[in-house]
Parts: C-alpha cells; sequence; structure tokens
C-alpha cells in the first residue's frame, strides 16, 4: 500500500520563476524528471546542448500564448523508496509538495518537511515574505470520529488491550486455526466442569493438537490436577508439583468418597490462560488479529479505532484511510440475519465507505441477501460504497489489502493527474508500476513472517463471497478463500 502526504503553499509562481524553481532544485541535488525528460529532448534535436535552455523558454512562451496553458505544471523527484513532488495550482495561484512512500519508507514526514523548507528558503530568496506550508490532510469523517468518541467510554479495556499487545498478536494468529479454538473451548468448559482430566485420556483429539505451540503462545498452562479415583470429578488444581507435596502429606480427605486425598488420581491436564479466555470471548481474537493486519499494512495506529464489546459476540473496529472510512465487523460464528442487520444499522450510523464483515461460520441465506440488498441501495442512491465478507482472518486480510491498495491508487491518481498533460503518459501509473517493481525486487513480508512464525495449517475453508459495489461497478462476486 502506498501512502501519500502533501501541504499547500499560498504563492504565485509565474513561468519563469517555475523553471527557475526547478533549476535551483536540480542544483541541490534535487533533479526534477519531467525537465530532465524535456531538456535531454531538446538536446537531442539540437544535437548540442548549447541552446537547450533557449528552446525551453521558447517553448514555454509558446504554450502560454496558443493554448493558454502553463508549459510547467509540476515535476517529480524520485528516489529509492518514496518520491517527492511539485504541483503548481493554477486554479488557486498556489503551490503543492508532497511525498509518496511505502509502510517501511524511514522518516518520510521528515524527508517532506526537508523538501519543503529546501523550496521555501529558495522562494524567499525572490521575495521578501512568504507564507506558511498548511496542511492537506482530508478531514476526518464524521462516522469515524463518532465511532472514536465512543471508544473513548471503553478506555480501560483499550488501555488493557495495549499493555499485552504483542501477546495478544501472537495469541490470535494461532486462534485462526479452528482446531485450536474448539480445543481451548473444550478445555474450558472441562475444568468448569471440574473434568479437565479427560483431556488427556483420550476423550478428545487432544493428540492432534499442537499443545506446545499454544503454551508457548500463552494460551494454555500445564496443571497438576487431584481427581476421585471413584467419580472422577476434580478435587484440587495446583500449579506445580511442590504444591502436590504439601496436600499429600496432610490428612485431607476426599469430598466424593471420603479416601485421604494421597490416594486419589494425580494427573498433569492443560488448562486454558485468562489469555485465552480474553480473546475467545466475545471473539475479540479477532479483532485483534485484524488490527494487527491493518498496523501491518502500514495504516497508523492513529487512523484505527476499536470498539467497545456490547456482550454479544460482535467485533467492531474502523480505520481512517485517506479520509474513507472502513468499518470492519466481526463474528466468531456464523453470519446471522441478526448479525446482518445488526452490521447495516452500524453501517447507516457511520456513514463508512467500506464495510467489511468477517463470520467465522456459515452465511445464512437471508443474511446474504439482506447485506446484498443494503449494497444496491448504496450504489443506486449515488453512493461510493465498497462490501466485503470473508470467512476467516486471512482472506479478510487479503481482501483488506486489496481495498486499501484501490483507495491509495485513487489518491495519487487525483493528486498526480495534472502532471499527465507534462509527460505524456500516465505519471500516477509510472508511480504505481515503480513501487511495483519495488516489491517484486524485495523479499516479500509475507514469506518473512511465514518463516519466522509457523503457523497451523489452514482448515479447508468454506466458500467466501466478497461483495465489491462502487459508482462504476456494482456487481457482487465470490472469492474463494485460498
Amino acid at each position: 500500500m502506498l501512502f501519500l502526504e502533501s501541504k499547500l503553499l499560498n504563492h504565485t509562481i509565474d513561468a519563469t520563476g517555475r523553471t527557475t524553481l526547478l533549476q535551483q532544485l536540480a542544483d541541490r541535488e534535487l533533479v526534477p524528471v519531467i525537465r530532465s525528460h524535456r531538456l535531454r529532448c531538446f538536446e537531442d534535436v539540437l544535437l548540442d546542448h548549447d541552446h537547450v535552455n533557449e528552446m525551453e523558454a521558447a517553448l514555454a512562451s509558446s504554450t502560454d500564448s496558443t493554448i493558454g496553458e502553463p508549459f510547467v505544471r509540476g515535476d517529480l523527484f524520485c528516489f529509492q523508496d518514496y518520491i517527492l513532488f511539485l504541483v503548481f495550482e493554477d486554479d488557486t495561484d498556489a503551490l503543492r509538495a508532497g511525498i509518496v512512500y511505502e509502510a517501511n519508507t524511514a522518516e518520510p514526514f521528515r524527508k517532506l518537511d526537508a523538501f519543503r523548507q529546501e523550496v521555501r528558503n529558495l522562494l524567499l530568496e525572490q521575495t521578501d515574505t512568504i507564507a506558511d506550508w498548511q496542511s492537506t490532510t482530508p478531514p476526518m469523517p464524521q462516522g469515524f470520529r463518532t465511532f472514536v468518541e465512543r471508544q473513548d467510554a471503553d478506555l480501560l479495556y483499550t488501555s488493557l488491550r495495549k499493555e499485552t499487545m504483542s501477546k495478544r498478536i501472537l495469541a490470535a494468529s494461532k486462534l485462526e486455526d479452528e482446531s485450536a479454538r474448539v480445543f481451548l473451548r473444550t478445555a474450558r468448559n472441562a475444568h468448569q466442569e471440574g473434568y479437565a482430566a479427560r483431556l488427556l485420556n483420550g476423550n478428545t483429539e487432544s493428540q492432534q493438537i499442537p499443545i506446545q505451540r499454544l503454551e508457548d503462545a500463552g494460551l494454555v498452562e500445564r496443571e497438576v490436577q487431584i481427581s476421585c479415583r471413584k467419580t472422577g470429578h476434580a478435587l484440587f488444581r495446583l500449579p506445580n508439583p511442590h504444591a502436590l507435596a504439601v496436600v499429600t502429606v496432610s490428612d485431607a480427605t476426599c469430598s466424593e468418597c471420603g479416601a485421604p486425598v494421597a490416594d486419589e488420581n494425580v494427573e498433569e491436564v492443560i488448562a486454558p490462560t485468562q489469555l485465552a479466555s480474553s480473546l475467545l470471548e466475545d471473539g475479540s481474537w479477532l479483532v485483534s488479529r485484524l488490527h494487527f493486519l491493518l498496523r501491518d499494512m502500514g495504516v497508523p495506529e492513529r487512523e484505527i479505532a476499536v470498539g467497545p464489546s456490547e456482550g454479544t459476540g460482535y467485533g467492531q473496529l474502523m480505520a481512517n484511510i485517506c479520509g474513507e472510512s472502513f468499518l470492519i465487523l466481526t463474528r466468531d460464528g456464523d453470519l446471522t440475519p441478526a448479525f446482518a442487520r445488526w452490521a447495516i444499522d452500524l453501517e447507516i450510523d457511520t456513514e463508512a465507505s467500506h464495510l467489511v464483515i468477517v463470520a467465522t461460520g456459515r452465511i445464512h441465506k437471508e443474511a446474504g441477501v439482506l447485506l446484498q440488498n443494503h449494497s444496491r441501495r448504496r450504489v443506486s442512491g449515488g453512493q461510493d460504497f465498497e462490501m466485503i465478507i470473508a470467512d476467516d482472518a486471512a482472506t479478510a486480510g487479503r481482501e483488506l489489502e486489496a481495498a486499501l491498495e484501490r483507495v491509495s491508487q485513487r489518491v495519487v491518481a487525483e493528486q498526480l493527474c495534472v502532471l499527465d498533460g507534462s509527460a505524456g503518459f500516465s505519471v500516477s501509473r509510472l508511480v504505481l508500476t515503480k513501487f511495483q517493481l519495488l516489491r517484486a525486487r524485495a523479499p516479500q513480508q509475507a514469506e518473512v513472517v511465514t518463516e519466522s512464525e509457523p503457523d497451523f495449517s489452514a482448515p479447508s475453508a468454506p466458500l467466501t463471497l466478497a461483495a465489491h459495489a462502487s459508482g462504476s461497478n456494482g456487481e457482487v462476486f465470490d472469492v474463494e478463500a485460498s
């Protein structure tokens, strides 16, 4: 995903001043791509470089007088992992400076500030006073602002979640495996009923679960349990064998059969941790996982808001991407009509332009119809709208990344399309292709994560429905979860 930041300077620059500014930037090793391309073309036409500047001035004067359009509209300044740009806004008599960068670009704001300061210093050499740069960041959508205000009501929960963020991230990644979630729920229920020892005597499929991985992730812990030989009911749960010695040497007796505790069954059992219970409750592991995926894509923490749990098993979070709001709703279970209605109500309330629904169970037919009808109503009402429905976090992550990429591409095109006429081709496509080739040469981040953090084998997933609707495309299409 690409990111773009820009600022505006209210300052009028004539045709000669624009060329002079670009030349001065070139002298400071900030080479303007479009102007350099033109100068090489002039040199090839003249067969020398002595009169290149004269030809540039003549063509600039001719363009201004014949078609009434400026010869210099702006330029690009390319570096390894980022691109700076200048655009002269003729409608507002202003200058816009910005940067296009990736999530792993180091200190992009410092680079942009240094570039803006360089431009401002050069302009100050030609005039006595000049205004300061102004931010052009899109206003925060009102729906996202309202969502953040609701988040403040659950500030304590949010703070606790951030304190254990690293543990939750690792644990949530393990819970993507459905068999692990089933095992943990079974273990929790067994402990609540006092029959945890059955988890190790063949009554469950615990042998197929990588217990060590769950333990390393902090989802389970090993305990010593004393249970009645006759009924199998748990009597004591002890944290370690040292505590067992204290109990067995005492005169304590079994509350079930009256026999001495020292004569009862002593077994090691697997107990879900408090972290596991917290993540499984209301399916909050899904929210934690998607929050991590958004951060991994480069979305700033300040642009993500996690909604409070309402005790219904529904999770909610929002992201603000370049002024467009993404509403992400989760449920560790079926996509039921009740969940669909709640999602539609919340989407209307937040006015989100992108609705992402993640439900790990099956999609009820009525729920699918409700959501598709809502999507068609939004599109027919003249609103840009996109809806994605996924059945697991991995599929949701891929679809989210593609959606964020579409948004960033649209923003880059809107900011740089004014330079297309000067370059003779789509400048935004040029920029996007540069970063695509850069990614192709670099090691894939997903492969690095897979090698350093092995995960469960993904279970066979049912069909995933992804409904994409926009102002130009209101169709619904299916996506197979891979």
